[in-house]
């Protein structure tokens, strides 16, 4: 990148706030997954009128422009690629307004899903999608995949609370989308289409969102099974009782022992482990419907089952659950989880066949299950050793295994909530087919004719995405 565009960033953004130090530069070219980039410099805006006049001149010198929130994204979404500005947004972050009556809260895309929630909580209010990343993932980044999370099957995920968005279109303009009511089709759903772009159309520089009341009662019930289809019959049964649980989540054998060693926890030995969970504003209502979601599951065959009858019980196993993926990380070299969606019928199929995989790649590869059974969202952890080739070459035939003869034959989904990015761009042609992603490259182009943001990855690109080595 020429000197002077840097400096003209620089005036822009002020000194201290744009980076070419090769060490801040390594750090933020890329994320939790292994996929390695290199950006020319590190922008930090902190205004919309910064972030305009940095699209602006990026659109005019065909410069690439990435938007980062913590880098928490797994799938390599802000990876620059092709060199080129990574805008992080983290230090736009203010929570402007919070409309009590109307229960719409007004922020910046850099604020902390879990700061949200510590300032809404003393009103007696939430921000109910809750990734596993909560207390780093920000709310642009949420948007930008439409974050889900262990609730999602009772409150669903990040864009279906949006109600607004300011937006900086690559040439500089700033748009709104939506409005402040309940209801409205006076437009096309631009909000929407903006929830997991991925950083593709644009770049939010503020957020109109609604908000709920707080539960006041919870009920948790644990399950155990000697049997994974079991487990998975399970899920099936709770989700057809006519109850929507706040949360129903599946932990398998290898999950469960590997969470269970990183939190000093002991659970009973078990191939799979089931966390269901009712709340509401009315205790009688929720005592009701867990005792429905108890009977369904109950149906599958359980060998035990545990209700959490303390706040300090139902946070224990929370605890695992949420232990998975960082116990599972300790475990091994290379942690690559995914995100595959299968309808809630399929479930049962799916876990055994994703059980079967290692045997497939001659065990090179080991896998923990967990995740968001309620909603056919699971999280298959794929752990082996990326500096060994033979390892790294069994990775990706086990995940092509599990898209193109697990997910996609079942009707399913090659991400829920996590994103497309660099990781699943290979997947997206199969699932949708060459005439989708021709549509929606067209739908780039009008918003981002010179394709500057966040270019060659992510849903437009399917099978011509740049795929760094690992």
């Amino acid at each position: 990148m020429r000197e002077e565009i840097i400096e003209e960033l620089r005036r822009i953004a002020g000194e201290e706030d744009v980076s070419t130090d090769p060490v801040e530069i390594y750090v933020h070219s890329r994320d939790s997954a292994l996929f390695q980039g290199f950006a020319d410099v590190i922008v930090r805006p902190e205004s919309t009128e910064e972030v305009a006049q940095i699209l602006k001149l990026a659109n005019e010198h065909r410069i690439p422009v990435y938007p980062r929130g913590s880098g928490t994204s797994i799938c390599g979404g802000p990876i620059p690629v092709l060199g080129g500005i990574v805008l992080v947004m983290y230090k736009m972050n203010r929570i402007i307004e919070f409309d009590r009556e109307n229960l719409m809260v007004t922020v910046e895309p850099g604020v902390i899903c879990d700061d949200l929630n510590e300032f809404l909580a003393p009103y007696g209010y939430f921000f109910p999608p809750d990734p596993g990343s909560s207390n780093a993932a920000t709310i642009g980044g949420m948007i930008g995949h439409n974050a889900g999370g262990m609730l999602a099957l009772k409150y669903g995920t990040t864009k279906d609370w949006i109600q607004w968005l300011e937006v900086v279109l690559p040439g500089g303009k700033v748009i709104r989308t939506g409005s402040n009511t309940l209801k409205s089709v006076s437009d096309y759903d631009l909000t929407k289409l903006f929830c997991a772009s991925e950083g593709t159309l644009g770049v939010v520089t503020k957020i109109g969102m609604r908000v709920a009341p707080k539960p006041k009662y919870y009920r948790t019930v644990l399950f155990y099974f000697d049997d994974l289809r079991k487990a998975g019959e399970a899920i099936v049964n709770v989700r057809s009782s006519g109850v929507v649980p706040a949360a129903l989540e599946i932990i398998d054998e290898i999950s469960m022992k590997t969470a269970a060693e990183y939190t000093g926890m002991e659970l009973p030995e078990a191939e799979a482990m089931l966390i269901v969970q009712t709340d509401g504003l009315v205790e009688e209502q929720v005592q009701r419907e867990i005792e429905i979601c108890f009977e369904a599951a109950k149906r599958a065959g359980p060998v035990d089952w545990m209700m959490a009858e303390t706040e300090e019980e139902r946070n224990k196993a929370w605890k695992i659950r949420k232990a998975c993926f960082p116990a599972l990380a300790r475990k091994s070299i290379s942690t690559i989880i995914e995100d595959m969606c299968v309808p809630v019928p399929k479930i049962p199929d799916a876990l055994v066949e994703i059980q079967k995989i290692p045997e497939r790649v001659n065990n090179l590869v080991s896998i923990g299950t967990y995740g968001h059974a309620g909603d056919g969202n699971l999280h298959p952890t794929f752990l082996f050793d990326e500096r060994d080739p033979e390892q790294r070459e069994a990775f990706f035939k086990a995940t092509k295994i599990l898209y193109d003869e697990v997910v996609l034959p079942k009707g399913g989904s090659i991400t829920g909530e996590h994103g497309v990015g660099i990781a699943r761009s290979r997947y997206v042609e199969s699932q949708h087919g060459k005439d989708v992603i021709e549509l929606m490259k067209g739908i780039k182009r009008i918003f981002d004719p010179n394709d500057i943001m966040n270019p060659m990855k992510g849903k437009p690109y399917g099978n011509e995405a740049i795929i760094p080595e690992l």
